[in-house]
């Protein structure tokens, strides 16, 4: 599931919860998801578009029955019963990493964000050398920072982002691959890790070396850079030395505070 940010950094356009099922048949079980999964749309934060609620059949008859009912529910507008066909689904199939971000964000959409972060870390728990699901996770923690430029959030979705992109196979599709490498560089740049960013631009525009937005946002980092050494030349000139280090004291005051709170 991949979530279209607004404002995805302006340059393109892409950016487990336990569920009991009763001792008896498999087919009982199902029949109970089809009752909890019957059809109020509800309104959510338009910064965020919705999720693409469209899954291709894996062969599984049991995911593959919760996955239809999840969808009528989900286009009737009925998250909690579509919830509550995903819990089913990643209870019979815990590798269902799109089951797992499709949920998180219904649960965030109807404001149970401690158990959307709950429901993405066991899938997390559940498939950790999956990138696709460190992937999602680093989206859905950005999808709860929204604008808070000092939500701790952001550090998770960096560090995320960048064991997804310690896990993409050699092999993998060679967009995918550089779409991902440049939502890990948004995310070092949002958390603050500057020379990071920069340094995931320099090597997309190295791989990449046609594509526009790789430059565009690596002379952009460049940017904020010189504009911050800038600013610390002018402190200096105007609080002098120990001035300068009680700001760069306060900036690591902020990426502690951040990191105490994850």
């Amino acid at each position: 599931m991949k979530f279209f940010l607004m404002n995805h950094r302006g340059t393109e356009a892409q950016s487990t919860l336990e569920l009991g099922f009763p001792s008896s048949s498999c087919a009982r079980t199902l029949l109970t998801l089809a009752i909890l999964c019957a059809s109020v749309p509800l309104w959510f934060n338009s910064a965020w578009a919705q999720p693409a609620h469209e899954h291709e059949s894996k062969g599984n008859a049991a995911t593959n029955y919760l996955w239809e009912k999840s969808d009528e529910a989900f286009h009737g507008g009925d998250y909690v019963r579509a919830i509550q066909c995903h819990k089913g689904i990643v209870a019979i199939d815990p590798h269902d990493v799109e089951s797992f971000a499709v949920a998180a964000w219904l649960m965030w959409s109807i404001g149970k964000k401690d158990e959307a972060l709950s429901h993405i870390e066991r899938g997390l728990r559940a498939n950790d050398t999956d990138w696709e699901m460190w992937d999602e996770a680093a989206q859905h923690y950005q999808l709860q920072a929204g604008r808070d430029e000092a939500s701790p959030l952001l550090l998770k979705a960096k560090d995320a982002y960048a064991r997804a992109v310690q896990l993409l196979p050699a092999d993998a599709d060679r967009n995918d691959a550089q779409m991902l490498r440049r939502r890990f560089a948004h995310a070092a740049d949002k958390a603050g890790d500057l020379e990071l960013a920069l340094a995931t631009w320099k090597k997309l525009v190295e791989d990449y070396p046609d594509e526009v937005v790789n430059k565009n946002n690596m002379a952009r980092v460049e940017q904020k850079i010189a504009d911050k050494a800038s600013e610390k030349k002018r402190a200096a000139m105007t609080y002098g030395a120990g001035g300068v280090a009680f700001l760069a004291m306060i900036g690591v005051g902020a990426v502690i505070r951040k990191r105490a709170a994850i």
